[in-house]
C-alpha cells in the first residue's frame, strides 16, 4: 500500500469527492492515506487543488485566481525543497497541469483531474493555468465563464481556456458541440477555435458543431453576427438565421438559411433528422445515449432518414421507429447495438 503509485490514491480520492465511492473504496482510501506520511501529504495537496476549483452550479465559475495562487505556492515549495537538496540548480520541475471534467448527472461535479511535472527553466516559469471541461457520452453540461458568457456542451465534447480568459483574452478551444450565449464586450472579442474553423464574435447566440470524427464543421447563428474563418484563410460573415458548413474533405463552405429556435434541439433532448445518412445518425445516437452501434452492412450506412423524436424517447424507441419500414434489422445487447 505504501508503494502504490499516485494514480492509485488519485482515483480513490476522485471517487470519494464525487460521491462515487463505495464503503470499500472509502476504506481503501483511508488505508492508503495511513500507509505513509508521503501519502497523507499527497492527499492534502490534491484536496487543496480540488477545493480551489469550483463548478457546481449554474451561477458558479472557476476561481482561477485562487487556483493559480495555490499553484504558485506549490511551485515555491518545489523550488525551496530542490534548493535544499542541491548546491547548484540548473533545471528543476516546476509545472503543474490540472485538467477538470464536468458531468451533469443531473448536477455538475468534477470527475477527473490529474497532475504531472514537466521541466522548465527557472527564468521561464509558466504563469498560465489551463482549464479543461469535458463531457462524456450520454451527458450534457452547462457552465458560466468568467466573462459572464454561458456555454452548454453536448455529449462527447470538450472546451479549454486559460486563466487569463475574461481578462486579456476570451479565446477557447472546442472539440465537439457547444451552444454559446456570449456577453457583449467590444474591446475583447470572443473566439472559438476548432482546429479548422475559428469563430469570432462580440456578443451573440450561436451553435458550433465540430466533432473530430465528422467531416463537417457547422456554425448556426441564432442571434447577432459572427465571423467564421476557415483554416486561417477565407472568412465568412454570418447573420442571424444563417448556417455555415465547412467540409473537411472537399475544403468547401456552404452557407444556407435555417429556421432559428430559442435553443438548439439537442439541448432539449430532441432529435430532428432531415435526410442524414444512417452513419451520421448512428454517431449522434452513440454520443447522446452512450451506446456502441456496429453497422454490419455498408449499404445501410448510406440510407437516409427523416424524423422528429421528442424529449425522453429512448434509443430503443428510436430504433424501433427507424426499423419499422424494414430497411434494416438490429439486435440490442446492453449498450451494444448491432445493425444488419
Amino acid at each position: 500500500m505504501q508503494n502504490q503509485p499516485d494514480e492509485y490514491g488519485l482515483n480513490l480520492f476522485i471517487d470519494s469527492l464525487t460521491g462515487a465511492a463505495s464503503e470499500e473504496t472509502e476504506a481503501q482510501l483511508a488505508a492508503w492515506r495511513g500507509a505513509s506520511a508521503a501519502n497523507e501529504r499527497r492527499y492534502a495537496e490534491m484536496k487543496k487543488i480540488w477545493d480551489s476549483l469550483s463548478l457546481s452550479a449554474r451561477d458558479e465559475q472557476f476561481d482561477t485566481q485562487r487556483a493559480y495562487r495555490l499553484f504558485q505556492e506549490r511551485v515555491k515549495a518545489e523550488i525551496e525543497q530542490t534548493e535544499r537538496q542541491r548546491t547548484t540548480v540548473h533545471r528543476i520541475p516546476l509545472r503543474r497541469v490540472v485538467a477538470v471534467a464536468a458531468i451533469l448527472i443531473p448536477f455538475l461535479f468534477l470527475s477527473y483531474f490529474a497532475g504531472r511535472y514537466g521541466t522548465l527553466r527557472l527564468a521561464t516559469v509558466e504563469e498560465t493555468l489551463l482549464s479543461e471541461i469535458s463531457v462524456p457520452y450520454g451527458s450534457k453540461t452547462q457552465m458560466k465563464l468568467q466573462d459572464g458568457s454561458v456555454v452548454w456542451l453536448n455529449a462527447g465534447s470538450r472546451i479549454e481556456y486559460d486563466s487569463y480568459f475574461g481578462k486579456t483574452n476570451r479565446t477557447c478551444t472546442l472539440s465537439g458541440e457547444a451552444y454559446l450565449e456570449v456577453e457583449k464586450n467590444a474591446d475583447l472579442p470572443f473566439v472559438v477555435k476548432t482546429g479548422t474553423v475559428t469563430v469570432t464574435v462580440l456578443g451573440t447566440r450561436f451553435n458550433v458543431q465540430a466533432y473530430s470524427d465528422e467531416d463537417e464543421v457547422t456554425v448556426c447563428l441564432l442571434e447577432g453576427s459572427v465571423d467564421m474563418n476557415v483554416k486561417n484563410a477565407e472568412t465568412f460573415r454570418l447573420q442571424s438565421g444563417q448556417k455555415a458548413g465547412y467540409h473537411k474533405r472537399t475544403g468547401k463552405t456552404d452557407i444556407s438559411p435555417f429556421v432559428t429556435a430559442q435553443v438548439p434541439d439537442w439541448m432539449n433532448s430532441r432529435f430532428v433528422f432531415n435526410g442524414e445518412t444512417f452513419e451520421q445518425i448512428a454517431g449522434i445516437l452513440e454520443r447522446s445515449f452512450n451506446v456502441k452501434i456496429t453497422i454490419r452492412n455498408d449499404r445501410i450506412k448510406q440510407y437516409r432518414f427523416a424524423g422528429d423524436f421528442v424529449k425522453n424517447e429512448t434509443v430503443e424507441q428510436i430504433f424501433a421507429v427507424m426499423a419499422a419500414n424494414g430497411k434494416f434489422r438490429y439486435r440490442m445487447n446492453g449498450n451494444a447495438i448491432e445493425v444488419y
